[in-house]
């Protein structure tokens, strides 16, 4: 039976819906979770993995994939990273983000590509390194997600991002906790004071009675943290 984490590098020949024909050397990350796609023709990696930001938008159905232009780097900031590869003559620079399900192998608009010109700023590619790049990053993309270590490797990717991820949960839920006491106090507040008001009625209107809100059944737990 096989390991679910290949340890080994991976060798393939993959080609583009274009006919364009790779040689691909491929690592996996298991302390990152990603995939390092070493293309000979290009002579540089590009590395495919999940976007860890998108976790925290609840903004869209699905994950979000990350394209490193080389080989990825556990520092946010960086923008050249090593072994970068060449399109077109065109050394590749920084990251992109996407969405799988906006791939298109004959239209480029969905992924960004962008150069290394010696600076902090990289601009973006021409447009034939734009298309030549984006037909490549979708044939390997796809060819990433149909592994059977693709599953395991995203969870590698959790595993890795969790203590983080944890962080921020348990800070959400001290605000939401300290948000949650003063709604508490306010709404107690209120009842009291209806109640008072109430009682005034059924004094001026000689015993009819004035029925007020309901008092809660238990008062507000704090939540687990």
């Amino acid at each position: 039976m096989s390991s679910p984490r290949p340890t080994g590098p991976q060798y393939v020949t993959l080609v583009t819906e274009g006919g364009y024909r790779m040689h691909a050397t491929i690592t996996l990350d298991w302390g990152q979770g990603a995939a390092l796609y070493r293309i000979a023709e290009l002579g540089g990696t590009l590395t495919v993995g999940w976007q860890s930001g998108h976790y925290y938008l609840n903004c869209c159905d699905g994950d979000a994939i990350e394209i490193t232009y080389g080989k990825p780097d556990r520092s946010p900031y960086t923008e050249h990273f090593e072994d970068a590869p060449t399109v077109y003559g065109v050394l590749l620079a920084a990251q992109a983000v996407f969405h799988p399900e906006t791939m298109s192998p004959t239209n480029h608009r969905w992924l960004v590509v962008r150069r290394e010109i010696g600076s902090r700023y990289t601009p973006s590619a021409p447009e034939g390194t734009q298309r030549r790049t984006a037909a490549i990053v979708h044939t390997i993309t796809q060819h990433m997600l149909t592994r059977p270590w693709a599953a395991e490797l995203r969870r590698a990717h959790d595993q890795n991002h969790a203590p983080a991820r944890h962080c921020h949960h348990q800070k959400a839920i001290r605000e939401l906790e300290e948000e949650a006491a003063q709604l508490q106090e306010g709404l107690n507040r209120e009842r009291e004071r209806a109640a008072a008001q109430a009682a005034m009625i059924e004094t001026d209107t000689g015993g009819v009675r004035v029925t007020a809100l309901p008092t809660p059944v238990a008062e507000h737990q704090p939540l687990a943290s």
